[in-house]
């Protein structure tokens, strides 16, 4: 049995680390990725205060991890004004970019066979 746990970056790259803040904790109330959305920041540039939040880190397992934060991601960009695009990079370097825009207009069976393929990419085994 494997316990394999990767780190997924999943980043907003288009928008704001206010709604990286809320992403952060649309993801926390999912029950599966309770204890696995940390932030990744920066120092803060000279002159300012606090640091810069960069992405969220998830760190994806057995269990339906995958699953989990794919749906969320999809979940959270269907209910966003605008057009933000989230980023996920594997640790090998692979990497998706999902749109609100796109996802809005997804029936159900979209979403779900939307949902299935990235789950694959994040975690193909």
């Amino acid at each position: 049995m494997s316990t394999r746990v990767d780190g997924v970056d999943v980043s907003i790259t288009a928008g704001d680390a206010e709604a990286l803040r809320g992403l952060r904790t649309w993801l926390a109330e999912e029950a599966a990725l309770r204890g696995r959305v940390t932030a990744r920041e920066s120092p803060p540039p000279e002159g300012t205060l606090g640091p810069l939040l960069e992405a969220l880190v998830v760190a994806v397992g057995p269990g339906g991890v995958a699953v989990a934060l794919v749906t969320g991601l999809v979940s959270w960009l269907r209910q966003q004004r605008g057009d933000l695009t989230v980023r996920v990079e594997r640790p090998d370097g692979g990497s998706f970019e999902l749109s609100a825009q796109r996802v809005k207009g997804l029936d159900m069976a979209a979403v779900r066979a939307e949902v299935e393929r990235l789950s694959d990419e994040i975690d193909p085994g």
